[in-house]
């Protein structure tokens, strides 16, 4: 799964990646979390991309309490988007691409749990495939996001059987074209694509976010599970 993360490309970088020239007020943050307003890619009326900032913990457009309601759904089970009301609408209409430097995984310990940082090896951002909602109207409409998930390939399955489905830059238009199936979208990354490394502790609590948080920590190999060779 992925249920926090780090966002620190700039406006340009962001631009440039993804052709845009839209420019929301965004800030670096080391700890994105669900409920928070964070950066994503739709298409819009037009078919181009669009940057903006909405809600993570997306809000079907048919739930009856809206943003104050239940859990937030921050993550979709790709296997499955399809079929659940909550997401099968927004799979066929309504996907998003998701910026990030790395996202985090929790190890148990005996001690507590020990934050990994998960990132791309080659040191390229990642773009998570997304899903997004508009729930309500006027100054009471939230628009809301997922991210899709899928089965952890060996770089990360020790740490957690899901990972986010990671998109390549090639893929970032055909993602957003509703006429374009999904599926083929949702394999396994190639082995190695992804590198780790235990970080502070500090990860744990929200309210802690800045740049401190991604430095490495020493850890004990194998602790409350198996750390990489």
């Amino acid at each position: 799964m992925c249920g926090r993360y780090v966002i620190t490309l700039t406006l340009d970088q962001m631009g440039a990646l993804f052709e845009t020239a839209d420019r929301p007020n965004l800030a670096p943050n080391w700890n994105a979390a669900p409920t928070q307003d964070l950066p994503v890619v739709r298409r819009g009326a037009d078919g181009a991309a669009r940057l903006s900032a909405i809600r993570w913990g997306l809000i079907p457009h048919w739930s009856k309490t809206g943003p104050t309601g239940a859990k937030p759904l921050i993550n979709a089970r790709s296997e499955t988007a399809a079929e659940k009301p909550a997401f099968r609408t927004a799979l066929k209409r309504r996907r998003a691409l998701v910026p990030a430097d790395g996202f985090y995984e929790w190890q148990a310990g005996p001690d507590g749990k020990q934050p990994w940082y998960i990132t791309r090896t080659d040191g390229a951002p990642m773009v998570f495939a997304g899903l997004w909602e508009r729930w309500g109207e006027g100054d009471a409409r939230v628009d809301s996001f997922a991210i899709l998930t899928r089965e952890a390939g060996p770089d990360t399955a020790w740490l957690h059987d899901r990972a986010p489905v990671i998109l390549e830059r090639g893929a970032f238009a055909a993602w957003l074209d509703p006429d374009t199936a999904p599926g083929p979208f949702f394999g396994p990354l190639a082995e190695a694509s992804l590198t780790t490394r235990p970080v502070s502790r500090r990860v744990n609590a929200v309210r802690e976010n800045d740049a401190g948080l991604l430095d490495p920590v020493e850890t004990v190999a194998g602790e409350g599970g198996q750390a990489p060779a």
